[in-house]
């Protein structure tokens, strides 16, 4: 078959930072999709994520990681979403404003555009008939309309929900019509880009330090 991957960059990323910290971060996502789908044709990975906010280090190295791997696979096309700053609400602990000394973490900023993006991205290559099966990378229950989407123009079209690390248990709620499975750690062993990857300028993009 030929396949169409679609990554929920954020989703991936907190899945392989709970489980595994850095050590996977660097990843081939062309080349994890060829070791999922072994039998198959990957005519595209389609990956979304928002490079973030309030943490310069951190944006840096996820630009350094996308130029890497798209020089790497240049079947991986990038959309990018964005961050918006979060206004503070009441604490959920006492119910009172932000300024209370209940223990608790907040993230200022929140992401926008990237699941709508990915989803309507999914629909549209499944109505026009590009790839004979789509692969989800994301566990987030805000596709499932997505996925039901896509069975209603293409009945035939087989889903399949790519599981992060620890996350197996949650594709249940896209139900039977999907085929979930778990991402194995032998899986992302062998699908790291090189340490250094050459550009097409020939600028060098190294492993950030951190991700080693």
């Amino acid at each position: 078959m030929d396949v169409v991957t679609y990554v929920d960059g954020f989703n991936l990323y907190y899945g392989l930072r709970a489980r595994y910290k850095h050590a996977y971060l660097w990843l081939d996502l062309y080349a994890l999709s060829q070791r999922m789908r072994v039998t198959d044709d990957i005519l595209a990975v389609r990956y979304f994520t928002a490079i973030v906010k309030g943490d310069p280090d951190g944006a840096r190295r996820q630009e350094t990681y996308l130029s890497a791997l798209t020089s790497q696979s240049p079947q991986v096309t990038v959309a990018r979403g964005r961050h918006k700053p979060r206004k503070p609400g009441p604490c959920t602990k006492c119910g009172t404003a932000w300024h209370c000394d209940c223990p608790r973490e907040y993230r200022t900023y929140e992401e926008k555009l990237t699941d709508v993006a990915l989803a309507s991205t999914m629909i549209e290559d499944a109505a026009n008939g590009y790839g004979d099966a789509t692969v989800l990378v994301s566990t987030d229950s805000d596709f499932n309309p997505a996925i039901e989407a896509v069975l209603r123009v293409a009945p035939t079209r087989p889903v399949f929900i790519a599981c992060p690390p620890g996350r197996l248990k949650q594709a249940a709620h896209f139900g039977s019509a999907v085929t979930p499975f778990h991402i194995d750690e032998a899986y992302l062993k062998s699908s790291l880009l090189p340490d250094m990857v050459t550009g097409k300028n020939g600028r060098l993009y190294a492993r950030p330090p951190k991700w080693h």
